[in-house]
């Protein structure tokens, strides 16, 4: 902490800071109080809505979220599909780029609520040309993904379908059945998976 001359440490400037909030606490009516200060936290301050539990399977319930961000002093308020992580990116970096509060409500159903075909679909990793870079384990933290030597492999019983692993392997050797898939019929299929 920097101390001016003659006097009394001063709290370091921030440039951006991030909250990450689960979905329930932004819908409690006494969060306003402690959301209250996060215009003065920093240059850039992004409020981060976790929408992933089962009062929040609805368009309507993920649109609440994002106006009461707003209500609650946002700029303005952005509803993404953190798996479609290509958009997630670009309006994270769109809001750390513009001074002031923004809200980007990360809206896709947790994986523990979603049942039917699109869970049981796990991703592989071709075994015969897995190089043990360790990037999809370090990147993701799957808990489905193992280290057998010599190769990484995904335990199909407890592959959820993210389909992160197969985003981030950089020589391509992780297959899922949804490659062909557009973001938005992926996050269709998670949605109806977990309205069952």
């Amino acid at each position: 902490m920097p101390v001016p001359q003659g006097g009394t440490p001063q709290e370091p400037s921030c440039e951006a800071c991030i909250h990450f909030v689960p979905d329930a606490a932004l819908a409690r009516d006494d969060e306003s109080a402690e959301l209250a200060g996060l215009s003065a936290e920093g240059r850039v301050t992004i409020l981060a809505v976790l929408a992933s539990s089962r009062a929040f399977l609805t368009r309507e319930a993920i649109e609440g979220l994002a106006e009461r961000a707003l209500a609650l002093g946002c700029g303005d308020a952005v509803i993404v599909d953190p798996f479609d992580s290509q958009r997630a990116a670009g309006v994270l970096c769109g809001a750390l780029a513009r001074p002031g509060v923004h809200a980007v409500v990360f809206a896709s159903p947790c994986a523990q609520i979603q049942r039917g075909e699109y869970e049981a679909e796990p991703a592989e990793i071709d075994a015969y040309a897995c190089m043990s870079c360790h990037r999809c384990q370090q990147i993701t933290g799957c808990p489905a993904i193992s280290f057998e030597p010599p190769v990484f492999r995904i335990d199909a019983d407890a592959c959820a379908g993210c389909d992160l692993c197969v985003k981030c392997c950089r020589t391509h050797v992780i297959y899922s059945p949804r490659s062909r898939m557009t973001p938005e019929e992926r996050s269709r299929a998670r949605y109806a998976a977990a309205s069952q």
